[in-house]
């Protein structure tokens, strides 16, 4: 199985992968269980207009990404995410999941095998399950609403000369996840354009504070 890197292109652009990776082409095992799960939350993700592609936002890039804690691994920290540019698909399999084994934030580094390459938001989701055992799940989304409104919100944020998959980026999750006392958890990116995080211990939970969210954010909107 060889070892390769990819390519580390530093431009706020949505979908490319700015970390060193070192990714073994390996198939991946997943438990229909965890895949039902998954594709639940993705599916009204989706739906809601917060996770796929358009090619009408974002320069037709897919947008959006889930991830999950591996708990067969030896890694504590290791989880499955969703690969690289695969919003325009319905629905997701094993082989458009990536295992995450190790991060390096200092290094920028990440290792992983799958079918396909992990997400572009890899080291943020990495973070995460590295700050706090009781998450288990974690998902990225894009909302205009949300992220428009995060302040009246009262949302926790990253600042906004931050860009999104930057050691920086790790940085600034990993200290404003500390800050977090219970679970789910919920913040925009300001240096991403409509990027929002949800982090619970299940898809739900997860599913549950976005749109709680949303729809919070759409009152706004509106009023």
């Amino acid at each position: 199985m060889s070892l390769f890197n990819s390519r580390d292109n530093m431009m706020e652009q949505e979908g490319v992968i700015k970390y060193s990776l070192d990714f073994q082409h390996k198939a991946l095992s997943v438990t229909d269980s965890i895949l039902s799960d998954l594709n639940t939350c993705r599916s009204v993700m989706i739906a809601n207009g917060l996770l796929g592609q358009d090619e009408h936002r974002y320069h037709g890039y897919g947008f959006g990404n889930l991830s999950i804690r591996h708990t067969d691994s030896t890694e504590s920290s290791a989880f499955l995410i969703s690969g690289s540019q695969t919003g325009q698909l319905n629905s997701l399999a094993a082989k458009h999941l990536s295992c995450i084994t190790h991060i390096n934030v200092k290094q920028n580094n990440l290792c992983a095998y799958g079918d396909v390459e992990p997400s572009s938001e890899s080291m943020t989701h990495g973070v995460l399950y590295q700050q706090n055992d009781q998450i288990k799940a974690v998902v990225h989304v894009h909302s205009p609403e949300i992220w428009q409104h995060a302040d009246c919100l009262g949302l926790a944020a990253t600042a906004k000369d931050i860009p999104y998959g930057t050691p920086e980026m790790a940085i600034a999750v990993q200290k404003l996840s500390s800050t977090q006392s219970s679970l789910p958890i919920i913040f925009v990116m300001k240096g991403h354009e409509d990027g929002v995080v949800a982090a619970g211990t299940t898809f739900a939970q997860c599913t549950h504070v976005l749109l709680e969210t949303l729809h919070r954010a759409k009152i706004i909107s509106e009023s």
